[in-house]
C-alpha cells in the first residue's frame, strides 16, 4: 500500500471514528432527554393543572441545577482537553466541582422545603436528596464524552431510565403513584448509577482540588457561567412571571403542552453541549458548519413532532396529560417553534465558546432574558396561556439572530 492510499485510509478511519462517536453521543444526549420526558409524563395525569405548575417550580430547580453544573464543570472540561492531557488534578477538580454545587443546591432546597408546606414541602426535599446524585451523574457523563468513550455514558443513562421505570412498574402493582412518589421514585433510581459515575469520574470527593480548579480556568469560567445563570434564571423568571399572569392552573396548563418540548430542548442542548469538545481548536469554517448540521436536524425533529401533534389521538393524550388534548395542541405546536429556535441559538452560543467567544453568550442572554419577560408579561396578559407560548417563541426568535449574526460575523474577522 502507498502512502498516500495509507494516508487517506486513515483518513477514512479518523472520519467513520469521529461519525460514530457523535451519534453515540447523540443517542445518550436521547435517552437522558427520555429520563426528563418520563418523569414529567408520568406526573401529568396523577396531578391538576395546579399541582403539575408547583411540581414543574420545584423539577426547574433540577434543570437549573444541571445548566450550572455543566457551566463549572463540564464545560470547561470539555473546551481544556484536561482529559486528554492527563491532568487527574484537574479532572478531579472538575468532579468536586459538581458535586459541591449539587450539595449547595440540595441543602437550598432542604431549608425552603421544612419551610414550605404541602406539596411543594414533599418534593423540595426529595429534590434536596438528589441534587448531590444527580450531580454527580450528569458529571460522569460528560467525563465519558472527554475520554471519547460515549457508549459508556448510554450505558449509565440507559441503566437510569431502566431501573426509573421499573420502579414506576412495581409501585403501580403494588400501590398508587402520586407526583411525590413518582418523583421520588425518579431520584431514588439515579443513586446506584451516581454511584458508578462517582467511581468512573476519579473522585469527586478530592474538595482539596476545587480551588485550583477554579483558578486555572478563570479565563473560561465568567463567560459560561454567566450563560447559565442566564438560562437558568430566565426559565425561573419566565414561569414566575406566567404564575402570576395566568395563574397556577394556566402555569400547570403551560407545562403541560412542554412536556414533549421540554425533552426536546434538554435533547438538543444537550447535544449543543457535547459539541464542545468536537470543536474545540477547530477552524472558524467548522466551528460554523457543525452548529448548521445540529439546527438543521432540531428542525427536522421539530417537523417530525409537530405532525405527530397534528395526527395524535386525542382521547389518548387527553388521558396521558390529564388535560384536554384539543386545547393543547396549539400551544404545543407554538412551543415547538420555540425549542427550535431555543436549539439553534444555543449550538450557535456553544459554537462562539468552542471559538473562544465565550462572552457571546451572556450579550444574547441579556437581551433574550429581557424581551422573553416583557413578551411573556404582556401578551400573557392579553391572550393567557397562548400568548405567554408566542412570548417565549419571539425571544427566542430575537436570541436566534444575535447569536447566529455573532457567531458568522466573528467567522468573517478570521
Amino acid at each position: 500500500m502507498t502512502a498516500a492510499n495509507r494516508s487517506r485510509l486513515d483518513g477514512l478511519r479518523a472520519v467513520a471514528g469521529t461519525a460514530v462517536r457523535q451519534s453515540a453521543v447523540t443517542l445518550d444526549q436521547l435517552v437522558f432527554s427520555a429520563i426528563t420526558f418520563a418523569v414529567q409524563l408520568i406526573a401529568a395525569p396523577l396531578s391538576t393543572d395546579a399541582e403539575y405548575g408547583v411540581f414543574s417550580l420545584v423539577a426547574i430547580v433540577q434543570i437549573g441545577q444541571w445548566y450550572l453544573g455543566r457551566a463549572v464543570a463540564a464545560e470547561p472540561l470539555l473546551v481544556s482537553k484536561v482529559v486528554a492531557a492527563g491532568d487527574a488534578r484537574g479532572v478531579r477538580g472538575a468532579a468536586a466541582t459538581s458535586l459541591l454545587l449539587g450539595l449547595a443546591i440540595g441543602l437550598g432546597c432542604l431549608v425552603v422545603g421544612l419551610l414550605s408546606d404541602g406539596p411543594a414541602r414533599t418534593l423540595l426535599l426529595v429534590q434536596a436528596l438528589a441534587s448531590p446524585f444527580t450531580a454527580v451523574l450528569d458529571h460522569g457523563r460528560y467525563v465519558s464524552y472527554a475520554r471519547q468513550r460515549p457508549l459508556r455514558a448510554l450505558a449509565l443513562d440507559g441503566s437510569w431510565l431502566v431501573l426509573f421505570l421499573g420502579a414506576i412498574g412495581v409501585a403501580m402493582f403494588v400501590g398508587e403513584l402520586d407526583t411525590s412518589s413518582t418523583y421520588l421514585l425518579w431520584a431514588l433510581s439515579a443513586v446506584p448509577v451516581a454511584a458508578v459515575c462517582a467511581w468512573l469520574t476519579g473522585g469527586p470527593f478530592a474538595v482539596g482540588a476545587v480551588r485550583g480548579w477554579l483558578r486555572d480556568r478563570r479565563s473560561l469560567l465568567p463567560g459560561f457561567l454567566i450563560d447559565a445563570v442566564y438560562l437558568t434564571a430566565g426559565t425561573w423568571a419566565t414561569f414566575g412571571v406566567t404564575a402570576w399572569v395566568v395563574g397556577l392552573d394556566g402555569l400547570g396548563l403551560l407545562r403541560k403542552a412542554l412536556v414533549p418540548v421540554t425533552a426536546l430542548t434538554v435533547l438538543f442542548i444537550g447535544i449543543s453541549n457535547a459539541l464542545l469538545a468536537h470543536l474545540a481548536g477547530r477552524s472558524a469554517r467548522e466551528v460554523v458548519r457543525a452548529p448548521m448540521l445540529v439546527s438543521g436536524l432540531a428542525a427536522v425533529v421539530s417537523l417530525v413532532f409537530a405532525g405527530l401533534a397534528l395526527v395524535a389521538p386525542a382521547d389518548l393524550l387527553t388521558a396521558a396529560l390529564g388535560t384536554p388534548w384539543e386545547g393543547l395542541r396549539p400551544v404545543v405546536l407554538v412551543l415547538l417553534a420555540y425549542a427550535f429556535l431555543l436549539a439553534t441559538a444555543q449550538t450557535a452560543l456553544v459554537a462562539g465558546k468552542a471559538s473562544g467567544r465565550a462572552w457571546l453568550g451572556p450579550r444574547v442572554r441579556t437581551v433574550q432574558f429581557v424581551t422573553e419577560i416583557a413578551l411573556v408579561a404582556g401578551l400573557g396578559l392579553l391572550f393567557g396561556v397562548m400568548g405567554v407560548a408566542f412570548g417565549m417563541a419571539l425571544a427566542w426568535l430575537t436570541a436566534a439572530a444575535l447569536a447566529w449574526a455573532g457567531l458568522l460575523g466573528h467567522r468573517e474577522r478570521a
